[in-house]
């Protein structure tokens, strides 16, 4: 896969999160992380970077973390792992009602902060791997 694949996935994630805002803000927030996803996959391709081969780990998932983590101290910017992790927790949320005892898309129509801090995630994280 060239590295402009995970750049036209970012790209088309986000843009569904946007479509899909108004009407499923869960899956807005779901779409937020795999955007975001993707914007790490196309900056370690961009650099050079086997993520699942310099980072093992017992996932893709795991290996990604460990790689932002190292990547994050590296650029010196914190902000870039909790970006990703606070995506990736809201996902969870969202996709596997954890930590919430209503519906997803009933839990962030009532919590539209969520969203609105998701795509701001998703910004920090789209301004610094990718522009």
């Amino acid at each position: 896969m060239t590295c402009e694949h995970y750049l036209e996935q970012a790209k088309t994630n986000e843009q569904a999160a946007r479509d899909l805002e108004k009407t499923y803000p869960d899956w807005t927030v779901t779409m937020c992380f795999y955007a975001a996803l993707h914007w790490v996959e196309y900056y370690a391709c961009k650099t050079g970077c086997d993520i699942n081969q310099e980072y093992p780990g017992p996932s893709p998932h795991s290996s990604r973390k460990d790689y932002i983590r190292e990547l994050a101290f590296e650029l010196g910017n914190r902000s870039l792992r909790n970006a990703y992790i606070e995506l990736e927790s809201e996902s969870r949320k969202a996709r596997y009602l954890q930590d919430i005892n209503t519906g997803a898309k009933l839990y962030y129509t009532n919590n539209k902060f969520k969203v609105n801090q998701s795509f701001q995630n998703l910004q920090k994280i789209r301004l610094l791997l990718g522009g």
